[in-house]
């Protein structure tokens, strides 16, 4: 059996998630793929009726929607205000970066804010696929055809104050998951802002793609607003991680000091720890 403990955290865990976001726990019921009738036995504490595979599965579910230790670089300020600035005037921005410079770990921590709601795309999707993922995420249950899912989408959006939809891995997304976002943004655009997260080649393949004349890309790039590159990690944010993380031999500092991105700094950190423990 999973630990007394383990199951009283994950009470207050799910409680602090909710607050945060500024939602139901019916909504945290459909965004975690659970019944409202577990999430009851948690909140009454009737632990009898809770399984180890069912805590397993909620902590893994929060862990996602964590971010662990944040630093305030240059990149992490700029995706706050271009995630501001998208939520405030309801703006479309792009936001490109290589992987590894810490767009996922920024989106998912602003996530944590009410009304805003994040989906990664993933190429194995289908248009149906990502728009149910997208009304899961919105703690909506819904079943319908495209149309009518992409318009219970606009309505939820549409009833909140100042929404975000942020779309993480945007380069992969298909030309019909594309056209169909473009009939989303034209349903929501007088009151959702959006972000569109993806590789250095996003932008690269939307402009190739409209000089080619394909189908709705050159009114689909028209409407993204603004576009952020992200730059990587300075010497002295690399450094300041680094030292964060008590790692303090000039040597093992200046070894580390080459990774310019966030993600393969914290791998390395985390090996050389590993390799520390060892000796």
């Amino acid at each position: 059996m999973a630990k007394l403990q383990e199951k009283i955290e994950l009470k207050a865990l799910i409680s602090g998630y909710c607050s945060e976001k500024g939602i139901s726990k019916a909504d945290f019921a459909v965004k975690a793929n659970v019944s409202e009738a577990t999430l009851s036995a948690i909140e009454n504490e009737k632990w009898d009726k809770i399984s180890v595979a069912m805590v397993k599965k909620l902590q893994s579910f929060l862990k996602s929607e964590t971010t662990g230790t944040l630093y305030e670089t240059a990149d992490f300020v700029a995706v706050m205000r271009a995630c501001d600035a998208a939520k405030e005037h309801h703006l479309m921005v792009g936001l490109v970066g290589d992987t590894g410079t810490g767009k996922t770990t920024s989106l998912t921590a602003y996530s944590r804010n009410p009304n805003v709601y994040r989906v990664t795309y993933e190429k194995s999707m289908n248009p149906k696929q990502f728009f149910t993922s997208l009304l899961k995420e919105m703690g909506v249950d819904f079943a319908g055809n495209i149309y009518s899912m992409i318009g219970k989408v606009a309505d939820e959006l549409n009833c909140k104050e100042k929404p975000l939809l942020i779309i993480d891995e945007a380069g992969k997304i298909t030309h019909p998951v594309m056209l169909y976002l473009h009939d989303l943004r034209e349903k929501t655009k007088g009151n959702c802002g959006v972000v569109l997260a993806g590789m250095p080649y996003f932008r690269e393949h939307l402009k190739k793609a409209a000089a080619r004349g394909k189908e709705g890309v050159s009114e689909f790039l028209r409407r993204i607003n603004v576009w952020h590159e992200l730059a990587g990690l300075s010497v002295g944010e690399r450094r300041f991680v680094v030292k964060d993380h008590g790692i303090t031999d000039p040597e093992k500092v200046e070894e580390l000091l080459h990774h310019e991105k966030f993600g393969e700094l914290m791998n390395g950190i985390m090996l050389e720890k590993i390799i520390s423990e060892q000796l």
